[in-house]
C-alpha cells in the first residue's frame, strides 16, 4: 500500500508542476513588445525597399505576414500554458467516474 502511495505522490507532484507552470512574465513581456513593436520597426525598412523588388507591394505583404506569424504564435503559447483548461485536443482530461468506476 506504500508503494502505491508513493507513486500517487510522486505522479500528484509531476501534475501540479505542469498545473502550475506558467512563462515567465518578463518572456512574455518582451515577446508582447516585440510583437507590438516589431510591425512600426519594420515599416520603414518596407518602404524604402519598394521599388526593390519586383512586386512592389510584396515588402508590406512580408511585413504583414511577420506580424500574423508572431500574433499566432503568442496565441499558440497561451494556449499551450494550460494543459487543464479543456480547450483543445491537446489538453489533459481525467475521467473521474470511470476511475472511481474502477476503483470499487
Amino acid at each position: 500500500m506504500h508503494q502505491y502511495v508513493s507513486k500517487m505522490m510522486i505522479s500528484y507532484g509531476i501534475v501540479r508542476n505542469i498545473f502550475f507552470y506558467r512563462t515567465p512574465i518578463t518572456l512574455r513581456a518582451y515577446s508582447k513588445i516585440f510583437i507590438y513593436f516589431f510591425p512600426i520597426l519594420y515599416g520603414p525598412y518596407s518602404a524604402s525597399t519598394y521599388d526593390d523588388f519586383s512586386y512592389p507591394n510584396l515588402a508590406y505583404i512580408i511585413a504583414t505576414l511577420y506580424s500574423v506569424i508572431l500574433v499566432s504564435l503568442d496565441n499558440l503559447q497561451e494556449h499551450l500554458e494550460n494543459p487543464f483548461d479543456q480547450v483543445g485536443e491537446d489538453d489533459i482530461n481525467f475521467e473521474v467516474e470511470e476511475m472511481e468506476r474502477i476503483m470499487h
